[in-house]
């Protein structure tokens, strides 16, 4: 039984692992621990000592000091990518580590901004039996307004989606 169980990074989405570890007993349960972070953003560091720039009027009198950092980036989108799949994966890993021993699992950590499409491609190029996920349960409105990533999985049709509410 492959079960694809999908995680984005809050203890929310880490209700399901009880459910998880029920599943894990078994015979033949094979995981994947899922988790798509959305695209992150280069970012500035500041650099260096603050230079003074003197700026004055055309007559030379009064000047006006002001300091000026040099922004650099510290790194590039690529280098940022990686970074999140790095931490992404860490996070996948510690949450592997509570399944019960001898469990079958992977972990997949990707980058996109659309999740729900990221957890479908996934699910069907793994033929998963099963996906399992944390829901928020919101009412209607708000998933029409603000969308739903479980909406979408649930909808698509792809597999069978266990979903948990937590209870606390």
């Amino acid at each position: 039984m492959k079960i694809l169980a999908t995680f984005d990074g809050t203890k929310f989405s880490e209700s399901i692992m009880p459910r998880l570890e029920q599943i894990a007993h078994l015979p033949n349960a094979e995981f994947t621990l899922l988790s798509v972070a959305h695209e992150p953003d280069a970012k500035l560091r500041r650099r260096g000592r603050p230079r003074p720039i003197v700026v004055s009027d055309a007559m030379g009198r009064g000047s006006v000091v002001l300091n000026q950092i040099d922004a650099t980036y510290a790194e590039d989108k690529t280098q940022a990518i990686e970074r999140r799949i790095s931490e992404t994966e860490d996070y996948l890993s510690e949450l592997a580590h509570r399944l019960p021993e001898g469990t079958s699992c992977h972990i997949e950590a990707h980058v996109s901004d659309n999740a729900a499409q990221e957890i479908i491609d996934r699910a069907r190029e793994e033929q998963v039996d099963v996906i399992v996920m944390a829901t928020h349960s919101r009412g209607p409105l708000a998933q029409v307004l603000f969308g739903s990533t479980t909406e979408q999985v649930v909808r698509s049709g792809v597999a069978p989606v266990l979903l948990v509410h937590p209870t606390a």
